[in-house]
């Protein structure tokens, strides 16, 4: 189905409404073609789901491949994860209802399995009463099992990854890791935002998934690419933009993808055939305006140090040296301690994040209110 606005903030529909990622998709295909697991990481909202379906929808055309996606972001234990992994896997192969019994009646029948239907599509769903630490091992062993039954490859996404770190169970990482080694024609991709916590998992040399996996950090979009996918849509919907004003918008949101994509969709959804200057600025700043009442609520929950290094950190842009004498002086911040306490908190509460040396706020429309205070 076509959208009325090719500007996607959300999901994924086609290549057509895809920007580039032309050499990551190869890169992740190649992965997988040999056998090769790979940890994703970026920050929020760069586009590593986006980019998990278009590797979806390219390894349609391989028929012999099977793959599943799950977001575990909302799992609290390591029994949801189970039940998760079990309700996005299980049952999704087989083309008959009674195909998915038989092999669920074979492989976890020892488990007492629930199996309930979804009362919209009729799928049927797997899933499990786990009480004990060892139901939860045989569980996970029978779902691997599962598929290395399947007479085809799988691949299974598993987004926001970092997210098992903050189960009860302390031996996740170790049961997991145990498990995905045994298998000869399953692969996995581990996807998440914490870039810290999951370059902790994959380089540490005392942890279950130390060197098990590619690494690969998602960069942003190319520029040029970028700015040829906006003047094309604008175009093919008889439309023009300047490739100034492009350049405008991919430097106010930092070619940040999310923050681009909103700024495209809300000039494309104005129905303007030609976007000017006065037009430009009364976009971005009624998104500003759109989302005060939210930014006023954040200062509402931090500290005025923590409040302060937001701001700071917003006006210059990127920070290398945050808690420098020259910085704290500049901003008349508090002690070196106290920001460093402030700087700890804010990349906690994923307000900032630092990459290669330097910090930024993590909100790219937060950052630009904070400009302008």
């Amino acid at each position: 189905m076509k959208p009325t606005n090719p500007f996607l903030i959300t999901g994924y529909i086609s290549p057509q409404y895809f920007c580039d990622r032309h050499q990551e998709t190869a890169a992740l295909l190649s992965a997988l073609q040999n056998q090769r697991n790979t940890t994703l990481f970026a920050a929020r909202r760069i586009g590593k789901t986006e980019l998990i379906f278009h590797l979806s929808h390219e390894l349609k055309k391989q028929k012999e491949v099977s793959f599943f996606y799950l977001d575990i972001m909302a799992t609290a234990t390591l029994n949801e994860f189970i039940n998760q992994l079990g309700k996005a896997i299980i049952g999704r192969m087989d083309t008959k209802p009674e195909q998915m019994l038989s092999k669920v009646g074979k492989f976890f029948a020892a488990l007492r399995p629930k199996i309930t239907y979804d009362p919209l599509t009729g799928q049927p769903n797997v899933e499990f009463g786990i009480e004990t630490e060892k139901e939860a091992t045989q569980t996970i062993e029978q779902i691997f099992a599962y598929l290395q039954d399947q007479n085809k490859r799988v691949v299974i996404a598993i987004d926001e990854f970092q997210q098992i770190l903050y189960y009860p169970q302390s031996n996740t990482e170790a049961l997991l890791r145990a498990q995905i080694q045994k298998l000869t024609h399953v692969n996995f991709i581990f996807s998440g935002s914490h870039t810290h916590l999951l370059l902790s998992m994959s380089g540490n040399h005392s942890r279950p998934f130390y060197q098990s996996t590619q690494l690969m950090h998602l960069e942003k979009i190319n520029s040029e690419e970028y700015s040829s996918f906006i003047e094309k849509h604008f175009k093919e919907a008889g439309r023009e933009i300047k490739q100034k004003h492009i350049e405008d918008i991919l430097q106010w949101t930092k070619g940040h993808t999310f923050y681009v994509q909103y700024v495209c969709n809300k000039l494309y959804g104005s129905g303007s055939k030609k976007i000017d200057t006065a037009q430009m600025k009364e976009v971005l700043l009624s998104i500003l305006k759109e989302n005060e009442a939210l930014y006023y609520n954040y200062r509402n929950l931090l500290t005025d140090t923590q409040w302060n290094l937001l701001k700071a950190i917003a006006k210059e842009d990127e920070v290398e040296m945050p808690t420098g004498r020259d910085f704290i002086k500049k901003y008349k911040l508090s002690a070196a301690s106290s920001v460093k306490t402030a700087l700890t908190a804010l990349i906690e509460k994923q307000m900032v994040y630092e990459e290669k040396g330097k910090y930024f706020v993590y909100d790219i429309f937060l950052a630009r209110w904070l400009e302008r205070l």
